[in-house]
């Protein structure tokens, strides 16, 4: 693919529509991920997702993914229940191992009708062996986070993380683990 094309992709993806995109920066003592997501349109009852996160640690772990999901409302018998699924596709380079991934993806948001300010949350990645590739042999990425509405574009919230690749006839390596704090900034 040349680099027009990749340009041309690009002005498509942020021109692709005026629904709220997010931004999301989450720190620990050892580790940032970015993140940015935009939705894609309408698809059934739920809409498109289009993500890509960064993730880098102090041991030199670092980690990219791009993901594709549709994400909506449960359904009128669980008011405030945002579920989504999707796939992601891992790079994750650690200090002797580099691997790549394809997971499916499943996440959820409950804001409690009575406090609907109050996020509840989480997302679970999974890719086993038969769809990790290189160094890898399986692939697990998941996260729980609490969070406020500050704003009515803005939430804060606290988390924790674990990631962890198993490597071919070797020993397990966790990217990422431990508890964070973020902001999501919807624009």
């Amino acid at each position: 693919m040349s680099f027009r094309h990749l340009v041309v992709a690009a002005l498509c993806l942020a021109s692709a529509n005026a629904m709220a995109q997010t931004f999301d920066i989450n720190l620990s003592g050892d580790a940032a991920m970015l993140t940015y997501m935009t939705p894609l349109g309408q698809q059934g009852f739920g809409h498109g997702q289009l993500e890509g996160s960064v993730l880098f640690t102090d041991n030199d772990n670092f980690l990219g993914d791009v993901g594709f999901g549709v994400v909506g409302a449960a359904g009128t018998g669980s008011p405030g229940l945002v579920v989504g699924v999707g796939v992601k596709l891992y790079g994750v380079t650690t200090k002797n191992n580099d691997v790549a991934a394809l997971a499916l993806s499943g996440q959820l948001d409950y804001a409690p009708p009575a406090l609907s300010r109050l996020h509840v949350g989480g997302e679970l990645n999974l890719a086993p062996s038969i769809v990790t590739f290189m160094d890898g042999d399986q692939l697990t990425d998941g996260s729980l986070e609490v969070g406020y509405e500050i704003f009515r574009d803005a939430i804060a919230y606290v988390g924790y993380r674990r990631i962890e690749v198993h490597i071919n006839n070797g020993n397990d390596v966790t990217v990422d683990s431990g508890g964070y704090l973020g902001v999501k900034f919807r624009f």
